[in-house]
């Protein structure tokens, strides 16, 4: 039997039956179902936090939400500090092991590596508090949440064994149980009347704890157990195979919130909240596609091992579905959130709206890094990926220092954008050997078309004298309509991941 297909022979003639990848068939449902499930709890729980920020911008204005995005983004780097890493590596191993014996000295190796990581993430914690605390936010709000993000981070390692046999649905349940139990108990309070975010946020570290425990309880199902039986030698093996995945999230997570810090230290906390307040569009906007990576990174792993011409067509595809939704969202942060910011937010984050089309470029490149970097794990790229967010981190914080006080928010905005293009460039330079320059240069142009095939319909809109609500309810029409005309949606009966 030859891998990807079978040979059928007779005494008299040999037939070689069509050829069928290993990825396909069943493997494209379960990529699915997956993804779905993964995308309706992850948008639930995001939508739940989405509404918290809302309530604590209008309730208690732009400046009460800046200390909460600084206090949310010193904790996420905490966070990375203390659990981040193990999961993308676990995920990529687990998948490609085949022997149980294999797998429990993997997760023995990753549980000693996460017992360091979490010392080293409490020992930063501390050191936050003591010297950070009080300047920006309250040392509690610091302390609360990154407890929470934590917890979280930790919940992606034990979900390891779970993810990795692509049983994904009841480790999304967890998480929305747990972070929208946070949310609706902050969102409570708030409403009550309580204007101290220290109590408001009360109920996040008990979530946090929580996920994390219902996490392990979890991967006790699949077989691995809370014991550390792997050598000192073994667990170094795998700190040292897991490090660029935990450095690539912190400069990752560091170079999309820099400039929110030093928006904080160079600008104050009320234009902090109203930067916050788009970035939080974006975050939530791409969510869907990386847990769409999230449900196909199993299939991508094995496949770049197992068949390199399957995983071109694989990746092909991954990368238009995910254009053509950051395509979408870009489209709608340029013509129709602007309208939606004054509602949601309240009227003292009408500068906030008049930032959101330089935004949706960031909307554009982020979707982009995400598909690549998906394909830089899979092909064991992850040191090159490290290497872009380096260069990119370093770009943020010179280009930030020199324009942020020149154009304020408006020069931070431009330089992400920048620095994630060039983290971009560098992914697909990477890629070549695997994948062709000419297929990112198709996917690129095929995003190209509906994007000024929209603009057009827009500018035909505008001259008919509609009002703006119209017109941007024709883009966000138009756009899904021309990507499916010019082949950037995957035909479902020829589709790889959506057969």
């Amino acid at each position: 039997m030859q891998p990807g297909g079978f040979t059928a022979t007779t005494t008299r003639t040999r037939i070689r039956p069509r050829r069928r990848t290993p990825w396909a068939g069943r493997r494209a449902v379960i990529v699915i179902k997956n993804a779905f499930w993964l995308s309706v709890c992850r948008i639930a729980a995001d939508c739940s936090g989405l509404v918290l920020f809302t309530v604590i911008s209008r309730r208690l204005g732009p400046a009460s939400t800046g200390e909460y995005s600084y206090a949310f983004a010193l904790g996420g780097f905490i966070a990375i500090l203390a659990a981040s890493g193990l999961d993308q590596y676990g995920v990529r191993q687990y998948s490609r092991l085949r022997s149980l014996s294999e797998q429990t000295a993997c997760w023995q190796g990753m549980l000693g590596v996460q017992a360091l990581q979490l010392l080293c993430g409490i020992a930063l914690l501390w050191i936050a508090v003591l010297f950070l605390g009080g300047r920006n936010a309250s040392p509690t709000v610091i302390v609360e949440l990154s407890i929470f993000l934590i917890g979280w981070g930790l919940s992606r390692t034990f979900f390891v064994p779970a993810i990795a046999r692509e049983q994904m649905a009841v480790p999304a349940f967890i998480e929305l149980t747990c972070r929208a139990a946070a949310s609706l108990s902050a969102l409570t309070l708030c409403l009550l009347g309580v204007t101290s975010l220290a109590w408001i946020l009360i109920a996040f570290p008990v979530a946090g704890v929580a996920l994390a425990g219902l996490a392990f309880g979890n991967a006790t199902r699949y077989g691995a157990r809370f014991r550390f039986g792997s050598s000192w030698r073994d667990v170094a093996a795998v700190a040292r195979q897991a490090a660029p995945f935990t450095l690539c999230e912190g400069l990752g997570q560091f170079y999309i919130r820099a400039d929110l810090l030093l928006i904080v230290y160079l600008l104050g906390t009320a234009s902090a909240g109203w930067y916050a307040a788009d970035l939080k569009i974006v975050e939530v906007g791409v969510m869907p596609l990386i847990l769409l990576g999230t449900a196909a990174y199993p299939m991508l792993s094995r496949t770049a091992v197992q068949d390199r011409a399957g995983f071109h067509a694989l990746s092909e595809e991954y990368l238009r579905a995910v254009l053509f939704v950051s395509g979408w969202l870009a489209v709608g942060m340029f013509w129709l959130i602007p309208l939606l910011i004054p509602a949601l937010f309240g009227d003292r984050f009408e500068p906030a709206a008049r930032l959101l089309p330089i935004f949706s470029l960031l909307a554009l490149t982020k979707g982009l890094e995400i598909a690549l970097y998906r394909l830089l794990y899979a092909t064991r790229r992850q040191n090159t990926y490290l290497a872009a967010l380096l260069l990119g981190t370093v770009l943020i914080v010179a280009l930030n220092l020199w324009l942020i006080p020149l154009f304020g928010t408006g020069g931070a905005i431009a330089t992400v954008v920048l620095s994630t293009a060039v983290v971009d460039l560098v992914a697909m330079r990477s890629l070549s050997p695997e994948l062709p320059a000419s297929m990112f240069a198709l996917a690129m142009a095929r995003l190209a078309l509906p994007l000024v095939g929209t603009a057009l319909v827009v500018a035909g809109l505008r001259a008919s004298g509609l009002k703006d609500w119209y017109v941007a309810g024709g883009a966000c029409l138009a756009f899904p309509v021309l990507g499916y005309v010019c082949g950037l949606v995957p035909r479902p009966s020829r589709s790889l991941l959506f057969a």
